[in-house]
């Protein structure tokens, strides 16, 4: 496997505005392929334990309003062959994720986040690591849709430069779907530097760094909008987490891409992972 290394451009933006985008790093067709695995799952009565119920949903009994019934599948990508090697085991996301996190690469999170027509609901301003608590800075993170991200319905918002600020305790408020940024210092970091919409074709790859505040609007347009997601790390970061979990896998050991499947889960030291406290709440 050639070694992938970022252009200047690409290097200076990560650094200082904590974010690049990679276009086509998976084909159309295979993008396509991949949605329809999702749309299939998200259809089905009872698509088991993966699903996230939005708020915004419908719940009609229909093919429309099952598709229309979830925020995102969490976890479900280690249980699809097709997207696991595709994607999270991929060699050309690993590759840019090793120059990044080095030869040994551990999947910490992995999840589809759909955002249906007209019913997609906002997910909040966060840091990722905000979301984690486990102290937790270097893990790479990226999304990538399967369909076009547009402002129009719902695509990803950036800070640029706001990776550089320290972990932010989230908090949550009465309309709070998770943990979130406090309201007011989202304001003022939006006076101050603004925010960047992350348009993206399918197959394009958008990469951050974890402590990057973002956002993504409701969808009220006609055009949903499904893309997989996830976080990697390695084993070093994982021996200074504050917390430990039990749904790692490997990705990538010593500079080889792991191509078993089910994924190889990662060996924990730790068999009583320490819960965070809950967040706290806020009176609007």
């Amino acid at each position: 496997m050639m070694q992938w290394k970022p252009t200047a451009d690409q290097k200076a933006q990560y650094e200082t505005e904590g974010y690049f985008i990679l276009r086509n790093v998976i084909p159309r067709d295979l993008a396509a392929e991949l949605r329809g695995i999702i749309r299939n799952v998200i259809m089905l009565p009872d698509p088991g334990k993966f699903v996230d119920i939005d708020p915004m949903n419908p719940m009609e009994d229909s093919p429309q309003g099952r598709i229309a019934r979830y925020r995102k599948l969490s976890n479900f990508c280690v249980q699809s062959p097709l997207i696991w090697h595709n994607v999270h085991a991929g060699e050309e996301l690993l590759n840019i994720a090793r120059y990044f996190l080095g030869d040994n690469i551990i999947m910490k999170f992995n999840s589809c986040f759909l955002k249906p027509a007209r019913t997609g609901s906002a997910t909040p301003w966060h840091q990722d690591n905000g979301l984690w608590r486990d102290g937790e800075t270097e893990p790479f993170n990226f999304w990538m849709p399967l369909e076009p991200a547009t402002r129009e319905n719902g695509c990803m918002q950036f800070i640029p430069g706001s990776h550089k600020t320290e972990i932010v305790e989230h908090v949550l408020y009465p309309d709070s779907i998770h943990g979130e940024l406090p309201r007011e210092a989202v304001k003022e970091m939006l006076q101050k530097h603004g925010a960047h919409h992350i348009e993206l074709d399918p197959g394009d790859v958008v990469f951050w760094h974890s402590s990057m505040w973002h956002y993504s609007p409701p969808n009220k347009s006609s055009k949903s909008r499904i893309a997989v997601a996830g976080v990697w790390t390695n084993p070093e970061i994982v021996k200074t987490s504050k917390r430990f979990w039990h749904n790692f896998r490997w990705a990538m050991k010593n500079g080889e891409v792991c191509t078993q499947f089910p994924p190889e889960p990662v060996a924990m030291e730790n068999d009583n992972p320490e819960k965070p406290k809950p967040f706290s709440a806020v009176k609007e």
